[in-house]
């Protein structure tokens, strides 16, 4: 199992090289101001880095109870990536309609493109920090 530490680590990290990522894109894609659109990446990274260590916590949790292992295949990669965005996609879905003053069809336009997005994103990033820095108990499964 991953430390707190290791945990605050990957949902800081995850969520600082996303906003930079996914805002400037977004404020582009969908002619918002940058600041407003900042605001709103802010926002959704503060629910989203919350929403990330509580996931991945009880997600491995679940997965070390049902496998002995917390090591991901392809096929739980992709589990995983989509059930996060799903949770998130649903709570975002009323704060990016009171902020950006929008109605709620526009609103679920921009989270499911932001949900899009992360969900790529965090297939990749997720992949890529599990190779840089990998879970001792996962590798032990490999043997």
């Amino acid at each position: 199992m991953r430390t707190t530490g290791d945990r605050i680590r990957q949902a800081v990290s995850f969520e600082v090289i996303g906003l930079l990522i996914s805002v400037p894109l977004a404020a582009f894609v969908f002619g918002y101001s940058l600041e407003k659109t900042g605001v709103l990446g802010l926002i959704g990274a503060t629910l989203a880095t919350t929403w990330n260590y509580l996931f991945n916590l009880g997600f491995d949790h679940t997965l070390k109870r049902l496998t002995g292992s917390t090591r991901k295949s392809i096929k739980l990669r992709f589990l995983h990536a989509f059930s996060f965005e799903l949770g998130l996609l649903i709570v975002f879905l009323p704060i990016i309609a009171w902020w950006m003053e929008i109605e709620l069809l526009e609103a679920f336009l921009v989270d499911v493109s932001f949900a899009l997005f992360y969900l790529v994103y965090a297939f990749v990033f997720t992949w890529c920090y599990d190779t840089t820095f990998p879970d001792t108990d996962a590798a032990a499964s490999l043997d």
